[in-house]
């Protein structure tokens, strides 16, 4: 079953998106052996949602359909300890599936680089790291999902001007324009590490379009503006 290679997104620059909030939530609540069980199961249900997502969007293979029943297998197996020690953690469930469903539609339309979809990715992030917290302390915050999803979605635009709208000079500046408001709301929050950040990230946006980099070059470098952006948020 394990012989041939997995099904993996090469999309790493959202893997490290995915974690972020996790991590967030780890360390803002504490941590709890559970997390690690959180982790592994959100792990496999992030490496399921491409092979799964890729039989609405593609011609559906057998491969395809028999990595996505894998990952969701372990995704599951990992999730049963959680599920027995903090049933509760349940109530996020229904609001998962519906930005599920958000992301189905996209692949089935062929357009899952729409902003839309792009945005139920990063909700999803932020609740599966609220629920993280959740976990351990029984409390809702909301920290955890509104900082990076503003994070993220001024990397979004700033991702789409250095693939597939590189052409399209809008997305640049609707990036840096975004990057640059943010820190200075952080700024007037008396947020100072956030805002700088934000004063790398914009940085980034700006000077990084001029070197051509292909997809696999800019995902690497999301990895430690990303892990900046966790050590603003826990300093």
């Amino acid at each position: 079953m394990f012989k041939e290679k997995p099904v993996i997104s090469n999309q790493h620059g959202a893997l490290a998106m995915a974690m972020l909030p996790f991590l967030y939530a780890v360390i803002e609540s504490g941590f709890s052996t559970l997390h690690i069980f959180f982790g592994l199961s959100w792990l496999f249900l992030y490496f399921f949602s491409y092979p799964f997502l890729s039989l609405f969007s593609k011609k559906p293979t057998e491969r395809n359909k028999k990595w996505a029943k894998i990952y969701f297998g372990l995704s599951i197996l990992f999730a049963l300890p959680l599920i027995y020690a903090q049933p509760s953690i349940l109530q996020f469930l229904p609001i998962i599936l519906p930005l599920g469903l958000v992301q189905v539609h996209y692949a089935k339309q062929k357009d899952e680089r729409n902003l839309w979809n792009d945005v139920a990715g990063i909700l999803t992030f932020g609740i599966m790291g609220m629920a993280a917290y959740y976990l351990v302390t029984k409390q809702y915050q909301f920290e955890i999902l509104l900082h990076p999803t503003l994070f993220f979605i001024a990397t979004t635009f700033y991702i789409k001007s250095m693939v597939r709208e590189r052409r399209n000079p809008i997305y640049m500046e609707i990036s840096i324009a975004i990057h640059l408001v943010l820190a200075m709301l952080y700024i007037l929050c008396s947020l100072q590490a956030v805002f700088f950040a934000y004063l790398i990230a914009t940085a980034r946006a700006i000077i990084v379009p001029s070197f051509g980099w292909n997809v696999k070059q800019v995902g690497m470098l999301e990895f430690p503006v990303i892990l900046l952006f966790l050590a603003s948020l826990i300093w």
